[in-house]
């Protein structure tokens, strides 16, 4: 390999030779040549940091997603046990109504939570409780198919439109005029006077009348042990002795007797008992969506 020789006459005109080897250029400039060949591979190579850095933020991106299908599965298995817990509270208490004996051959114990630190969702429970839920309602098609009358009679809706709010719990209450606590044998709902009071039940009326503490009231039997009482009322549309069915227009809503503001007194005995109301009232039932089954 030929060096490189470089000339040129100092001051003095005297000629001057510098000799290069020329290995000396060539290794810096293949060195540069393969330097930039290797980043550039590098660079369109799946393990550049560009690269790198979206893989990166892609699994992150993702590892969020699943993050985030996680806990929408919690939140839709919690409330999947929530709904089964109402749904099995709804069948209990229809059964009780019904008189039939819930079966606990297929009962599941309740989990102690669905997303404990040391325990695995158990989706395999909730599933054998909404079979379970299943059977029960089975059940109770079967008996009401059986018995359609029956259904008819159960005071299961609410006596006035659901968008009225509820004023007074059944229990223990004070008395607005003396201040004294008194037992309070039903619920009140605070409504515009002459707003529709529907049967919640088929029966027969029994009573009307109009007293001191309760004013225009309705009493209406549905069986031999369940009786509901309306009060309040500005007008009766019942007579006594009348059969009427679940949704029926018995009165419109008042201010007779003890009250201080228009308002729909209701009240369910069971047995000669007074028990709470919303014991029987389905979850957003009323007339339009509620059979108006005979009920004689």
């Amino acid at each position: 390999m030929k060096p490189i020789f470089i000339t040129w006459q100092d001051r003095h005109e005297r000629p001057k030779v510098l000799r290069i080897p020329l290995w000396i250029v060539v290794v810096p400039c293949v060195t540069v040549v393969v330097l930039a060949v290797a980043l550039r591979l590098l660079w369109n190579s799946p393990w550049s940091p560009q690269k790198l850095r979206d893989m990166l933020d892609q699994a992150q991106s993702r590892n969020d997603r699943i993050q985030s299908e996680l806990q929408r599965g919690e939140a839709g298995l919690s409330a999947a046990q929530t709904a089964i817990k109402l749904e099995e509270m709804d069948r209990d208490r229809l059964m009780g109504l019904a008189g039939i004996r819930p079966s606990t051959e297929d009962s599941v114990p309740e989990s102690k939570g669905l997303f404990a630190r040391d325990s695995v969702p158990d989706v395999g429970a909730l599933l054998a409780r909404a079979h379970s839920i299943r059977q029960g309602y089975d059940q109770l098609i079967d008996w009401f198919g059986r018995h359609p009358k029956e259904l008819g009679r159960l005071p299961t809706i609410r006596p006035i439109h659901a968008n009225h709010p509820m004023v007074g719990d059944f229990g223990r209450q004070t008395d607005p005029f003396t201040g004294q606590a008194m037992n309070f044998p039903g619920v009140t709902w605070a409504v515009p006077i002459g707003t529709p009071v529907w049967a919640t039940g088929a029966g027969t009326v029994i009573a009307v009348g109009d007293q001191p503490r309760w004013g225009k009231f309705i009493e209406i039997r549905h069986d031999e042990r369940v009786l509901t009482i309306y009060a309040h009322l500005s007008r009766i549309d019942a007579v006594e002795g009348a059969t009427v069915n679940r949704g029926q227009v018995i009165g419109l809503s008042g201010q007779t007797g003890k009250v201080i503001a228009p308002a729909v007194f209701y009240a369910v005995y069971l047995d000669g008992e007074p028990i709470d109301p919303t014991e029987y009232l389905l979850p957003e039932t009323s007339p339009t969506t509620a059979p108006a089954w005979p009920g004689a």
